[in-house]
């Protein structure tokens, strides 16, 4: 069933069950406002219209970016659980200046401004994901449970550090955002196009608030349940490598194979790059959020009100996938006698037949459950008209488990050919004497598995105070002190190897569906069952594997961070005929940082039986700590020219730490099994010496605000950043206990010399109010994003090259056109990036980064108001199907194209 029937049938369904839900709540009562507070204010006039949907939305997320002290993006619900897309990435890459990465299609996190050293905030404080990271991850979190979202892109004193780009801040409702009692829910429906399969959600709020004997209090509970699938389709070719046909002092070729294999081709003296390989990938997936945050609000007087908050978030990812590849690994490959091959002009292989190749057959299992729980109290005092004082306590504490299961199977084929010249995906056939669905062909197998936790905790306390003044320059003085206590801490039984003594019972991979049928690649295949692999007690059972692997101390490390801050700012304005008003500050930061870890590397053992498992691990301990105290400064003025047209400068100083990832000294490196030795072996540590990122910004932007919902802005920047962090990659000969020695990509961090980022954003929206008629509820929202980069790179091995910073596109755009009238509201959007590179230097590349070609995605939103307190939504994500592509520093050497899942949804949603 073709999805164009499948959304029909979804749409029709979820209509029908609308018609029920209908009549109960056909009554009379208002949309809230989008800001959560504004319809129900308590002082608000009663003869206001109440602007709600799209136009309330981008009316409060205008007035807080036009009126805040410093420069600031923001995105606001449209209604209560309704953010404009319903994933949190999805959404902020409508605002200028945001790059969204996305993982098996949806938004998993953001750069700002070219830059991903991005500090992720709830209601202004820390929030994470423990899985290495400083960030939270943002494809944990259901956007049901947002209220908005700001973007702050220059710091100020008053803003905790630890960013380069920009701050994101997470905002949850709260009773007192509303008059008295406030329900709101909404039922999901999706369904996903390459996986054909459909996914339920639901949200529901429920707040209130009194007066009681002891002051005002409010409760506010909110929940959502998502759950949505995946399926990715993916063509690869790697590694590539360039023939040496040199000829040494000697007489005697500096490579005899490559010699030889230059020779056989006819290309000696000429440069040559072969691919080693080339196969397929099908990933199926599933994901569950559950996300749940309960306040309590109390104003026992007009000048003290607290506010007590636990948020918690529950994450479950899984993957289930089939990968089937020919590949020689970084091993010599072999031409074909007599077959023809093509070249490009700079003699990259273009077609060609090649003989007796290895091949790799996986089925795997993967999953995580992050759990991150917020527990947070704040107080908010004004003892006089002047003075305000706020106290804030915090506890954060999330933990993450993982877990791996993978099934080898090799062989080796009789020709393998691949025509990747001028194509958009590769033609790759592979014949062997009885096809590749022969038990014979499958000739070794082994499996690996392997389980990791982390734990993440911090706690926090803070305290600021603000005292106003009458009249004058000095408007106010703002001080606060601040302190953190950041522990993460992770085990890894690292991945243990046990060789198969006999192929188990294999299952036919069907093929047809594969890339929509747009491949042109061979046909089905064996491999291990995936309804077996997904139950990993049965798939132990199956393979006679007792047990789970151990965790062994030295799988375990660890990092410490301490931050003690203090600050002070000064707010000032001035009045009349050219009225200027702006913040002066310095914020003081010592930091305390401990990491300890291991290196440990395991050998395997002969059995008897021919097989291999993992055998003895030796390890060593590594520590490392570093205290620093940074000094950052930052100014914000405002020129207001007109009442609607303002001039923004802002110059700061910032620091970034290096996130748990890069400095976890842990490296581990187990011996390849019999069936791996072909492949490449990769490997990836951090480095507990690499220093803080430091950077010098400066902002300017010019904004006219012509109407409530209609705005013109245009922002340039510019970042100098020192000892800026790059990946690099490093080739390691490793001998293991048994006398074997193998090579392996060591992927690692350092901090290179200095980067510079500068760029400019434009950005522009309004509605036709002009227009006569139906059309007056047109509207449309356009930004641009240019950002040019350049970082030299690490090239811990080979030649050192510039190349833009990772994962930066240098232009970026969003189109977005709205129509509102009436009940009735449409929403189309289109993103578009450059090409960006993936990492600066790619295994199997010879040192050249890997870049994504350039991408765009359509987005489609539409809402009916049936009812002032019920309406109906379809989403659709991804309508263009695009197929997104990387390749190796040059598009003559492609690495690999996917797609991935087109979504439509129906949501019904209660408000009242």
């Amino acid at each position: 069933m073709n999805f164009r029937v499948k959304s029909r049938i979804l749409l029709a369904s979820t209509a029908i069950g609308l018609s029920f839900v209908q009549p109960v709540f056909a009554q009379d009562a208002g949309i809230p406002a989008s800001d959560g507070a504004s319809q129900d204010d308590e002082t608000a006039p009663a003869a206001d219209i109440v602007v709600t949907g799209v136009r309330a939305s981008l009316q409060s997320a205008q007035s807080i970016k036009q009126n805040s002290p410093q420069i600031v993006d923001s995105i606001v619900a449209e209604d209560i659980g309704k953010l404009p897309d319903r994933n949190i990435a999805e959404a902020l890459q409508r605002i200028p200046g945001i790059q969204v990465q996305r993982t098996y299609g949806e938004g998993s996190s953001v750069a700002i401004r070219g830059l991903t050293q991005v500090r992720t905030e709830l209601n202004g404080r820390d929030i994470f994901t423990a899985s290495g990271t400083n960030q939270l991850s943002l494809e944990d979190i259901p956007s049901e449970l947002l209220g908005g979202i700001d973007v702050y892109k220059n710091p100020s004193a008053d803003l905790t550090e630890d960013q380069l780009s920009g701050t994101i801040n997470f905002r949850t409702r709260k009773p007192f955002d509303f008059k008295g009692l406030k329900v709101a829910g909404s039922v999901t429906n999706s369904y996903f196009e390459l996986a054909g399969k459909s996914r339920p959600s639901a949200s529901l709020l429920l707040s209130d608030r009194w007066d009681t004997g002891i002051g005002e209090i409010g409760i506010l509970a909110s929940v959502s349940f998502q759950k949505t699938t995946f399926r990715q389709d993916r063509t690869s070719t790697e590694p590539f490598y360039t023939l040496d046909d040199s000829i040494g002092s000697d007489g005697n070729p500096v490579n005899a194979t490559d010699y030889a294999t230059a020779q056989a081709l006819g290309r000696v003296g000429q440069v040559t790059t072969l691919p080693h390989g080339a196969g397929i990938g099908k990933v199926y997936g599933d994901r569950r959020r559950l996300g749940t945050d309960v306040s309590v609000q109390w104003r026992p007087t007009d000048t003290l009100e607290l506010t007590a908050e636990v948020f918690r978030n529950d994450y479950k990812f899984g993957f289930y996938d089939y990968i089937f590849f020919a590949s020689a690994g970084a091993d010599s490959i072999a031409p074909t006698p007599g077959a023809p091959f093509t070249y490009g002009a700079n003699g990259d292989f273009e077609s060609g037949t090649f003989s007796n190749v290895p091949i790799g057959d996986y089925t795997s299992f993967g999953s995580r459950h992050s759990r991150t729980t917020d527990y947070s109290l704040n107080a908010k005092w004004h003892p006089t008209d002047r003075l305000t004082v706020t106290g804030d306590l915090q506890h954060v504490k999330s933990t993450s488990k993982a877990f791996r299961s993978i099934v080898g199977l090799s062989g080796t084929v009789d020709t393998f050919y691949e025509n990747i010249g001028g194509r958009s995906t590769p033609e790759i056939a592979i014949t062997t004497p009885n096809g590749l669905t022969d038990p014979a062909l499958y000739t070794s197998g082994f499996y690996l598995d392997n389980l990791n936790e982390s734990v993440g905790k911090d706690t926090t306390a803070r305290i600021d105070a603000e005292y106003a003044f009458d009249g004058g320059f000095l408007k106010s003085v703002k001080v606060g002190g601040r302190f953190a206590n950041r522990k993460n801490s992770a085990i890894d039984t690292g991945y243990r190897y046990t060789g198969l003594a006999s192929i188990p019972d294999l299952a036919v991979v069907d093929q047809s569906d594969f890339f929509y049928g747009k491949s042109d690649t061979f046909g089905d295949f064996l491999a291990f069952p995936l309804d077996t692999i997904q139950n990993y007690d049965r798939t132990r059972e199956v393979l006679g594997i007792d047990g789970t692997p151990q965790y062994l101390p030295s799988g375990a490390n660890s990092i410490g961070l301490k931050t003690y801050a203090g600050y002070a700012a000064a707010f000032f304005g001035t009045q009349g005929g050219l009225p200027i008003d702006g913040n002066i500050g310095l914020r003081v930061v010592h930091t305390q940082q401990d990491v300890s870890g291991f290196y440990q590397q395991t050998s395997l053992v002969d059995l008897p039986n021919g097989t291999q498992i993992s055998g003895p691990t030796a390890f060593n301990p590594i520590s490392a700590g570093q205290n620093y105290t940074s000094f950052l400064p930052s100014i914000n003025v405002r020129l207001k020219l007109t009442d609607t047209l303002q001039v923004r400068l802002a110059a700061s100083k910032n620091i970034a730490r290096p996130n748990f990832n890069q400095l976890n000294p842990s490296l581990t490196i187990i011996q390849p099994g019999r069936e791996q030795e072909d492949e490449l072996h990769n490997v990836s540590g951090g480095n507990p010496e690499l220093k803080p990122m430091k950077s010098k910004n400066f902002d300017a932007s010019i904004e006219w605000y012509f109407s409530r919902t209609g705005s013109v802005s245009l922002a340039g920047f510019y970042k100098r950043i020192s000892n800026y962090i790059q990946t690099g990659i490093a080739d390691r000969d490793i001998t293991f206990d048994n006398g074997r020695t193998f090579t392996y990509s060591v992927t690692s961090y350092d901090n290179v010399a200095t980067a510079k980022v500068k760029g400019f954003e434009a950005a522009y929206q309004q509605f036709f109010d002009f227009l006569p008629g139906p059309l007056s509820g047109l509207g449309m929202q356009a930004n641009f994003t240019y950002v040019d980069s350049q970082a030299p790179s690490p090239a811990i091995s080979g030649p050192s090259i510039s190349v833009p910073l990772e994962l930066l596109s240098k232009y970026n755009y969003n189109l977005v056109g709205m129509y509102e009238k009436g009940p009735f509201s449409l929403r189309v959007a289109y993103n578009w990036r450059s090409k960006y590179v993936e990492t600066t230097s790619g295994n199997g590349s010879g040192n050249l980064p890997i870049f994504n070609k350039p991408f765009g995605q359509l987005d489609a939103s539409m809402t009916y108001n049936v009812t002032p307190n019920f309406a109906f939504t379809i989403d659709a994500v991804n309508l263009t199907n695009t197929m997104r592509s990387t390749y190796f520093g040059l598009t003559s050497r492609p690495r690999e194209q996917l797609y991935v899942d087109r979504r439509i949804s129906g949501t019904a949603r209660i408000t009242f």
